[in-house]
């Protein structure tokens, strides 16, 4: 069967997921018996909070395992309408949520309800990977805005004014970032909402890394400056601030018009996000203080210990992270590309990271310290050593 007349033809423009394949490489050598020291995990590495699962046991004893509204339970949206009033420094209601199966989902419905065929959604580099597939899979085409690492990869507001054209749609923002690990200012979102009020983009603004921030750094959502929010769609997630990669709860806040259309892909689609899940997500926001320290204050001890560490490599020029748990890497000094890089490092010395040719850039590796001490230390000597024989 020649399988290219019965494909959908945009499928073969879609890549699969780089993190996720070299994860899986990772974890089939850990089953092998490898010591492998996984740095390519894009999960906080400790369990769910127990009063996050306490409640989902509760909720499951009481039978609660039927279809939920498809944009989710009133009490959920009522909760993150409060934590996006008192935290995130904008008014929302119910009406401008959508509880979504993970925050993945929110992506891919907010640009498949704003993009017509072939209209362009600008997307910084480096970028998350999927990103540009889900553009690709929603019909749209992706253009990239290449930043520099001289400029902390920040979006040169210039730069982005001069790629905005009559068939660009929307400018997706990702802070703090993944795979940088860097973060905005006030004042250098403001640059560029200066730029969405006069022009007719929408922003896509995913914060998911919000709550992972050192050195006392503030987070100023996109839609808390003036004259933006009804052209803004923000995406969140209790993966990362609560550990729940697994349950698959996201959201987005956006225009109520916006979500009246996304809301129908949903209806036909996954229906409605986990039962048992928003329930605990609920306890989530209801609990959250202390949490929330605790992963802040985890984090930046491990992003201290490993930077310190891999500062001691001479070849590696490390961008320091200001947020999330990832730490961005220039190799280019080993003359090795990204992926050469990864894989002689994974199979000769067991140590996993994810290359940069993902993320749209070439001579990085993403190193994740979402993982306890002893494998920071352990890896860390393993790039040195590795490092030392090249």
């Amino acid at each position: 069967m020649k399988w290219g007349k019965v494909i959908n033809r945009c499928l073969p423009l879609v890549n699969k997921s780089p993190t996720l394949t070299l994860t899986s490489l990772a974890k089939k050598l850990k089953r092998e018996g490898k010591d492998v020291v996984n740095f390519a995990g894009g999960e906080p590495d400790f369990d769910t909070p127990e009063f996050i699962k306490e409640a989902a046991k509760e909720a499951l004893k009481e039978g609660f395992t039927k279809y939920t509204p498809s944009t989710g339970i009133p009490q959920l949206k009522k909760a993150i309408a409060k934590k996006i009033n008192e935290e995130n420094g904008f008014s929302c209601n119910e009406e401008n949520i959508i509880v979504t199966a993970g925050a993945k989902f929110a992506i891919f419905i907010s640009l498949f309800a704003l993009l017509n065929p072939q209209e362009e959604v600008i997307i910084p580099s480096p970028y998350w990977v999927s990103y540009p597939e889900m553009v690709k899979l929603a019909g749209g085409k992706v253009k990239i805005l290449p930043a520099q690492e001289e400029e902390n990869f920040k979006i040169n507001p210039s730069k982005l004014k001069a790629l905005i054209t009559s068939k660009t749609k929307i400018l997706i923002l990702n802070y703090p970032n993944n795979p940088t690990g860097i973060t905005y200012t006030k004042e250098e979102l403001e640059e560029i909402a200066q730029i969405i009020r006069d022009s007719p983009l929408f922003v896509l603004s995913d914060e998911v890394y919000e709550k992972i921030l050192f050195d006392n750094l503030a987070h100023t959502s996109f839609a808390s400056l003036e004259g933006v929010r009804e052209k803004t769609i923000t995406i969140n997630s209790f993966s990362k601030s609560f550990s729940m990669t697994g349950w698959r709860i996201g959201f987005m806040v956006a225009p109520k018009k916006i979500v009246e259309e996304a809301s129908k892909i949903v209806d036909h689609t996954t229906s409605c996000p986990n039962s048992l899940a928003q329930v605990a997500a609920v306890k989530a926001l209801e609990n959250n203080r202390d949490w929330y320290n605790f992963i802040k204050d985890t984090f930046q001890k491990k992003r201290d210990l490993i930077y310190e560490k891999l500062l001691e490599c001479p070849k590696l020029k490390l961008i320091k992270p200001q947020g999330t748990f990832y730490l961005f890497c220039n190799i280019k000094s080993t003359h090795l590309n990204s992926l050469e890089f990864s894989s002689k490092l994974l199979t000769q010395y067991l140590v996993a990271v994810i290359p940069s040719t993902g993320f749209g850039e070439d001579g990085y590796i993403r190193v994740s310290f979402a993982t306890n001490e002893e494998n920071i230390l352990k890896g860390a000597q393993r790039i040195k050593e590795f490092l030392a024989k090249i």
